[in-house]
């Protein structure tokens, strides 16, 4: 229902016929900016195509990342710097290669500094003719110039009963629409899927094989096999850190520190994940002392200081976690023996 409402609101913009703009699309990190972006910018290229098989070449060479009129920018969601912002003023007053308009999607904008916000103004506030921009953010808690300057649209992601799963398939793929559906696609059961993990570096090969993946240019296809080991892995993690010894702590963090600490992205994505699975076992007071530590990566910190100190208030927090549980089992068998007694 959900994606029908979105498809009829994208088709009103369009019959608006105008000849430039710039929009911001808006959602958590459930929904899909990007198909989104590019569901959009079908509707806008094959807007006035009248050939059936015509359009369908345009929205295939779309959806498959190869259309020289639409360009896609910070795809890993990084701050996007002052000289690309020129780039893309430049290129916007370019001839288009091969259509009469031109699209650029720009991705991260939550991650936008103050200098390349404002030499991106004015091209947004008056995009040259048949230009439009589309801007994505996981927040609208960006700078309010650029959000009085675009056509805004919240995307919502939906709930486990709209895409039709158990809430623990809903949780275990932290509500990621297009994982949820390509697991519907192939079948699968969470019960079913096994593979072996039984050391901290069978942990570390998968966390990084997921940054690869992840970090790399824009993948067309959903890696659903390595989403599934990478979210169980993270279920293990949590859980059996409180089992390891020191050693292993400190082998992991460093580890961790060496290979994410220039993926800040994914780094709090990874620490989010944890944060996630651990949210009913720690008191109230760790869990904000993890979340603050995991939202100070953005900013100009010791990342290395930040990992061990969320590991270490992790192993800590079950650690109290097993001695309050002992503490209740021992007052509860005091209480059987004294009652016994009596």
């Amino acid at each position: 229902m959900k994606l029908q409402k979105i498809t009829e609101k994208f088709k009103n913009e369009i019959n608006q016929d105008k000849i430039s703009a710039s929009y911001l699309f808006y959602g958590d990190k459930r929904v899909d900016l990007l198909s989104y972006a590019l569901m959009f910018s079908k509707m806008i290229m094959t807007k006035n195509v009248q050939n059936e098989a015509e359009k369908e070449k345009i929205e295939r060479i779309i959806d498959n990342f190869q259309h020289p009129d639409i360009e896609i920018i910070n795809k890993n969601n990084e701050n996007i710097k002052i000289d690309e912002v020129r780039e893309i003023i430049y290129s916007s007053i370019e001839s288009s290669f091969n259509s009469p308009k031109k699209i650029f999607i720009l991705c991260g904008i939550e991650n936008l500094r103050k200098e390349s916000s404002n030499a991106l103004l004015k091209i947004l506030e008056e995009p040259p003719q048949n230009v439009y921009f589309i801007l994505l953010s996981r927040t609208l808690n960006i700078i309010s110039t650029i959000k009085s300057r675009t056509i805004k649209f919240h995307l919502s992601g939906m709930n486990n009963d709209e895409l039709g799963v158990s809430k623990e398939i809903y949780y275990f793929f932290d509500g990621n629409e297009n994982d949820i559906l390509e697991f519907k696609k192939q079948n699968l059961s969470l019960d079913n899927i096994q593979f072996q993990i039984n050391t901290v570096e069978d942990i570390l090969q998968i966390i990084f094989e997921m940054k690869n993946y992840t970090t790399e240019e824009l993948v067309i296809k959903n890696n659903l096999d390595l989403t599934i080991k990478y979210n169980k892995s993270i279920e293990l993690l949590a859980h059996r850190i409180r089992f390891w010894d020191i050693e292993n702590v400190y082998f992991f963090i460093n580890e961790i520190e060496s290979e994410l600490k220039k993926e800040k992205e994914f780094l709090i994505s990874f620490l989010s994940k944890i944060i996630i699975n651990v949210k009913h076992s720690v008191e109230a007071d760790e869990l904000k002392k993890l979340i603050n530590l995991k939202n100070s990566i953005r900013s100009n910190v010791n990342v290395k200081s930040v990992i061990f100190n969320f590991f270490d208030i992790l192993q800590s927090s079950w650690k109290k976690l097993i001695k309050r549980k002992w503490e209740i089992n021992c007052a509860g068998r005091i209480s059987h023996i004294f009652l016994f007694k009596l």
